[in-house]
């Protein structure tokens, strides 16, 4: 009995406390503990990833992750856009649920239903790989990991392209389809190597990146956290490049590979912030009388700066008069007015990686600023 109380006091101490308490071995590391509990704390961390925090990450989890912390980054930018309920939205809140009733498309895994899974696909996160497999349990390496960072985050920041080969001394193990991938998210601050170099004024001692080697959930969470802190997750940008605000997805999109449709259902709200900012510009407020909001918000949809290009009342009046009408930016192209659509944007083959605002044609030894192009030069074609 002696021995009875003291454990049922201890017990009824834990309970009574707002302590958190882990299994063995389940903490956090040291060094990851502090971070993790601040992406814990900010809502990026499932449930279920709160545990096993040295185990390697798989490629589902991973998934759930990085869209958890995309979507909390979403309705809390969103939430501060819109002080009421009159927007005519038909939620407030963006879950994986409800954006899929609003996205769709053509690719499936036949290993996963996982609706984080389907969302990572739609925005150009993960890729089909034409057998339709996903391998959900397999864990996940850190080159390929930086494939997935690169495919969204190209979209928001720039990169610089040669730091890696000259501070990284494993650059040669990474796999060719990841190579670039690899240089951009080092470049980008947000997956650092295992080993920093050493860097002297006239001398580098190179580090390590270990690209073969498994991320581990712990390593998951701070990679994502850092964007997350710079605000740089909390987009939805579909298939990698075409950046979509709620109002603009109350309209619904149809996705076909890099194939995104941006469908005409008659969505109307007064609300818009787009109509909002038409309203207020001199040049622009006649636009608005005749034409329902999603018509006006689609002129803003277009991805990397090509808005400002299309704020020009000539090609304003050309995408209203509803006649068919495509712009060819090289990276992309966009045609308008297509029976059932408000815009399809298709992506070009032919280009790799975006960088913040430019386009980097695909050849991939050219590191100077002359290799960038802005998208100026439009090609029209009108039927």
């Amino acid at each position: 009995m002696k021995k009875i109380l003291p454990l049922l006091l201890i017990i009824s101490m834990i309970f009574s406390t707002n302590i958190t308490i882990y299994g063995a071995g389940d903490e956090p590391s040291s060094w990851a503990k502090e971070d993790v509990m601040d992406a814990i704390n900010r809502g990026y961390v499932p449930e279920h990833l709160q545990n096993n925090y040295q185990k390697p990450i798989t490629r589902e989890e991973f998934c759930e992750l990085f869209v958890n912390t995309i979507l909390v980054g979403y309705n809390e930018n969103y939430g501060s856009c819109q002080e009421d309920t009159k927007n005519g939205w038909d939620f407030r809140t963006l879950t994986p649920e409800n954006f899929l009733t609003k996205v769709t498309t053509t690719e499936y895994f036949t290993d996963t239903d996982n609706h984080y899974v389907k969302i990572a696909n739609m925005l150009g996160i993960v890729n089909g790989n034409g057998a339709h497999k996903f391998h959900p349990n397999k864990c996940i390496t850190r080159e390929a990991v930086s494939v997935m960072m690169v495919n969204y985050l190209q979209t928001v920041t720039s990169a610089i392209f040669h730091e890696a080969d000259k501070e990284l001394s494993d650059m040669y193990k990474v796999s060719n389809w990841a190579e670039s991938a690899v240089k951009r998210i080092y470049a980008m601050g947000f997956l650092k190597g295992t080993k920093k170099p050493i860097i002297n004024k006239d001398t580098i001692i190179k580090g390590c990146f270990e690209p073969k080697s498994f991320l581990t959930r712990e390593q998951a969470i701070l990679a994502l956290l850092e964007p997350a802190k710079d605000d740089k997750l909390k987009y939805i940008i579909l298939r990698g490049y075409v950046n979509v605000s709620m109002d603009e997805l109350m309209s619904g999109f149809e996705i076909d590979g890099n194939t995104v449709k941006m469908k005409k259902s008659g969505y109307n709200s007064r609300y818009s912030l787009v109509l909002k900012y038409f309203g207020k510009r001199q040049k622009l407020k006649k636009y608005i009388v005749n034409h329902t909001s999603e018509e006006i918000d689609v002129i803003n949809l277009l991805p990397y700066n090509t808005d400002n290009e299309m704020y020009q009342p000539e090609n304003i009046e050309k995408v209203l008069s509803g006649k068919l009408i495509t712009y060819d930016y090289g990276a992309f192209s966009v045609t308008f007015n297509q029976p059932g659509y408000l815009a399809i944007i298709q992506k070009s083959n032919s280009y790799d990686y975006f960088d913040g605002g430019y386009l980097l044609i695909c050849t991939p030894k050219n590191t100077q600023n002359s290799d960038y192009v802005k998208c100026q030069q439009i090609i029209e074609h009108e039927k």
